[in-house]
């Protein structure tokens, strides 16, 4: 995808972005994408992708983190503690149970069942995604800001709550919200997936792509 080459170019992008699908059946399944072999969480699905370049899907039986396969819609019947947020209480992420509770409450979630989430490297996706996943620097993320509002104007808003980042900040939010979001990460994306401490992510529905490149390469020029 050559905008896909463009965008991780203006934006100086060692590694790639992301594509993320979540699709409702089998046969919705790209070609040529095969199952990931191993069991492991959303989160390091996406880097799977991106350190490794690989393309793939999972299903249910693949996804190890149950909030993460929860909030994007891949595991349909969460256990009731995750489901209402009490889990997070448990944690010891929160006061009272009732913050919790209402912390979750709020989380974006995909309600409609999905059979399985696709990955690839943006560069590489032979589909076109829910959401395109971006792990960088701040100021990396300062310029894509503006690069989001360079056509239309008006302000940024992100939405996170430091649980559930790279599954319902990045990608669940995008797909059922339809605008970008920003997300600083959470301890499980930080631990597992390994976001590292100058890293934060930005996701961004993919009709935004072509408008973004135009944004960046218009800064190319102004700014060098």
């Amino acid at each position: 995808m050559e905008l896909a080459k463009k965008f991780q170019d203006l934006l100086g992008l060692e590694l790639p972005p992301v594509g993320v699908k979540l699709v409702k059946s089998k046969e919705e399944i790209p070609e040529g994408i095969t199952e990931l072999e191993e069991g492991t969480r959303h989160c390091e699905m996406v880097q799977i992708a991106r350190r490794d370049g690989k393309s793939f899907y999972a299903p249910v039986e693949k996804h190890t983190c149950k909030g993460g396969a929860y909030a994007i819609g891949v595991l349909h019947n969460a256990p009731e503690p995750l489901k209402t947020g009490k889990l997070y209480y448990k944690l010891g992420n929160f006061a009272t149970e009732e913050g919790a509770v209402k912390t979750v409450g709020a989380i974006p979630k995909v309600e409609e069942p999905q059979y399985a989430s696709v990955y690839a490297p943006l560069d590489k996706a032979n589909f076109t995604p829910d959401s395109i996943v971006v792990i960088t620097t701040p100021k990396k993320g300062l310029r894509l800001t503006q690069a989001l509002l360079y056509t239309n104007g008006g302000r940024f808003q992100c939405d996170f709550a430091g649980i559930q980042s790279l599954c319902a900040d990045a990608v669940a939010a995008v797909k059922v919200r339809g605008v970008s979001n920003a997300t600083l990460g959470c301890n499980g994306s930080r631990k597992y997936a390994e976001i590292k401490d100058e890293e934060m992510v930005f996701a961004f529905p993919a009709d935004e792509l072509e408008n973004i490149v135009k944004a960046l390469e218009h800064f190319k020029e102004i700014w060098g």
